[in-house]
């Protein structure tokens, strides 16, 4: 059974990769101790934990504030991804089976549903739903599992993608349901390069995201700089 400081991290953990706590937010432990009815003990427990996984900081004589997206980070965590999912899928493509199907395509209609309604919360969730599965499947849910503990700052960024609404939630159903057709059709060499683009979207569109969410990221005009170079 989770102890009450598992349980307090796991709820603030939460609202962190929720952006209900948003980046540079500054929060205090009394503020948690009211908001969650805990005592102070382990509240600062669960905030130290969370500064060790780098999603809170402190500053002298300042406070305690939510991490920044370090999309740097957030882009070598999509690299990673990338590089897992083309094979994930490829194996899922050569041994896809009719119950394997039947369930990715239920979350799309529930992604799909969630579109329509501009449910973004759910949306993320269902996106999130749909790729681990798809671990599932190739029998690598221990990955999926894995590769969470270094993507904070991809996933917050990607929940922030779908705030944009410059970027229509519709483009995530419509590039899972090709993906799942190339699976239908066991074409692994497709699956593998509709995950691959799928998962490039973010390259395509950060601009975006940055230009409606500028506060939320730490050391983005370096990035771009480096990048000129």
């Amino acid at each position: 059974m989770p102890s009450l400081q598992d349980k307090t991290y796991q709820i603030i953990y939460s609202q962190i990769m929720a952006l209900t706590l948003r980046p540079g937010q500054q929060v205090s432990d009394r503020q948690f101790e009211e908001q969650l009815g805990v005592s102070r003990t382990p509240v600062r427990e669960a905030m130290l934990r969370l500064k060790r996984d780098h999603l809170l900081y402190s500053m002298p004589q300042s406070g305690t504030y939510v991490t920044k997206i370090n999309l740097k980070n957030a882009l070598d965590a999509r690299f990673v991804r990338q590089t897992l999912e083309k094979t994930i899928v490829s194996t899922v493509a050569n041994e896809a089976k009719k119950s394997q199907i039947e369930a990715l395509v239920e979350i799309v209609n529930l992604q799909n549903q969630a579109a329509i309604h501009r449910d973004i919360n759910r949306s993320f969730n269902l996106d999130n739903d749909f790729h681990r599965k798809l671990y599932e499947f190739a029998d690598k849910a221990t990955v999926w599992d894995w590769q969470l503990t270094f993507s904070t700052d991809l996933n917050r960024y990607r929940l922030l993608r779908v705030h944009d609404n410059n970027l229509p939630l519709s483009l995530l159903t419509h590039e899972h349901g090709a993906i799942i057709q190339a699976l239908i059709n066991h074409d692994a060499r497709q699956a593998e390069k509709l995950i691959y683009d799928h998962l490039d979207l973010m390259l395509n569109e950060q601009q975006s995201v940055v230009e409606k969410f500028p506060n939320y990221f730490k050391n983005i005009n370096n990035l771009y700089q480096s990048h000129a170079v």
